[in-house]
């Protein structure tokens, strides 16, 4: 039995590059085995791969994309709007996507995974924020006139399916607290505007590192649920405060909790959720080190006790060993 799913498995760029290696994450045929034991219940990839005559299927290509507006928030921190096409914007609009980025005239390992904060389908529109950290981020906010894109990838939030579901659905009276530092607001903005007014989505939100413009610029206008301001860091630090900020979450008994942090406050939040009874769903941010976002490159692959490889662009598993 699989202990993850393929984020790709079924949909248009399936099956991908990896069944052309032998590599495939849920085909055990496309593994060089000799029976069948994928436990999937969707359309067989082994039939699909040898039908479509045994390649990669709707290739994630690079695209020029026009800048259509350009926000400057910070002095390291700007938003881009860019023009991606109706149908681009709508596969963009599910939670948790996110293409790789790079200036036009920079060479392939410039790109770098940036997640989508809002897609504006009706007008095409993409916007990202992109904070300036290194060489590649620092390329991009020089950039007035285009970007060129690939994409759109999926697996910006692990566990995501836990939260919402296979079906992509939410239960009505479903409670979810999302907690954000720095630039994970963006894939808490593209969710929560998926979920729109069909559950309760309540918001921590420190905004160190992006200021306070930018959530309020983009912050749903009308969220069903409570926005607050907190210092993550004297949340963990002070006693006191941790005490209050594990008492109200609690007392609020989430059925999801979703930490679009650092690694370092995911594990504080992944281990005060799975203490709290009944404990709820956790779902984090996907910050391990993606450069192909294919699971070709390695650069994304764990390995845990059971020596399972964990390809983390594609595989929705939540905990392993690294």
């Amino acid at each position: 039995m699989r202990i993850f799913d393929c984020i790709d498995a079924g949909t248009e760029n399936c099956p991908c590059y990896l069944a052309q290696t032998g590599d495939c994450l849920t085909c055990s045929r496309l593994q060089g085995k000799e029976h069948c034991d994928c436990d999937w219940r969707g359309v067989c990839i082994y039939n699909e791969f040898i039908q479509g005559g045994k390649e990669a299927n709707n290739i994630r290509k690079d695209f020029n994309a026009r800048i259509l507006e350009k926000k400057q928030y910070l002095d390291d921190l700007a938003v881009f709007v860019v023009d991606v096409g109706k149908g681009f914007a709508l596969k963009a609009s599910k939670p948790g996507s996110y293409v790789f980025v790079k200036a036009n005239l920079d060479p392939a390992f410039y790109n770098v995974p940036i997640s989508v904060m809002k897609s504006d389908v009706e007008n095409g529109a993409l916007h990202l924020a992109i904070k300036a950290i290194s060489a590649k981020t620092k390329l991009l906010l020089k950039e007035q006139k285009e970007l060129t894109l690939r994409g759109v990838y999926r697996n910006g939030i692990l566990n995501l399916k836990s939260v919402i579901g296979k079906r992509g659905t939410i239960e009505k009276n479903n409670k979810m607290l999302l907690i954000t530092k720095g630039v994970g607001f963006a894939p808490a903005v593209l969710l929560s505007e998926w979920v729109e007014n069909r559950a309760r989505t309540d918001f921590l939100i420190d905004i160190d590192k992006i200021g306070g413009e930018l959530v309020l610029d983009y912050m749903p206008k009308e969220i069903n649920g409570v926005v607050k301001e907190i210092d993550l860091r004297d949340s963990f630090v002070n006693e006191k405060e941790y005490a209050r900020l594990k008492r109200n979450i609690e007392s609020e008994q989430y059925e999801s909790i979703l930490a679009l942090t650092s690694d370092y406050y995911i594990e504080k939040f992944g281990k005060l959720a799975a203490g709290l009874t009944p404990s709820p769903i956790f779902a984090c941010g996907n910050n391990f080190q993606i450069c192909c976002g294919e699971g070709i490159c390695g650069a994304c692959s764990r390995v845990n006790a059971e020596g399972v490889t964990f390809k983390m662009c594609k595989c929705n598993a939540m905990f392993i060993t690294k």
